[in-house]
């Protein structure tokens, strides 16, 4: 680890440079056998990760005629995608459909202009 700090400040790269070393040759983050998955995401398949909400928490409870409950369970997750594997902007309140589900992009933010971060929102009945 020493080592590759000294290397990197050897070379005068900056974290950011060493960041975009990763991010653009899969050997860490985006590493198919390890973190990430190729999902459909707009219609494409990016290589991406997806940390899902398997906790769901109900909404909107009612009582219909029969007296059985009825309502709405709200889900989510995480979504960190490639910059440069997208060529549209995330933006809060947008829809988005991934691996076929739609959802409401909650948060969006691109971290050091490499990596969106998308918090996911869906509604299921």
């Amino acid at each position: 680890m020493l080592q590759a700090i000294h290397d990197i400040y050897a070379r005068h790269e900056t974290f950011l440079d060493y960041l975009a070393h990763d991010l653009d040759d899969t050997a860490v983050w985006f590493n198919e056998s390890e973190f990430a998955r190729y999902h459909d995401i707009r219609g494409k398949k990016i290589l991406s990760i997806f940390t899902a909400n398997t906790i769901s928490k109900g909404i909107n409870i009612t009582i219909d005629s029969d007296n059985k409950p009825v309502g709405v369970a709200q889900s989510g997750g995480v979504l960190y995608v490639r910059a440069q594997d997208v060529k549209k902007e995330f933006a809060s309140g947008q829809q988005l459909r991934l691996d076929g589900k739609l959802y409401i992009v909650s948060e969006a933010h691109l971290i050091q202009d490499q990596v969106w971060r998308i918090v996911l929102e869906a509604n299921n009945a």
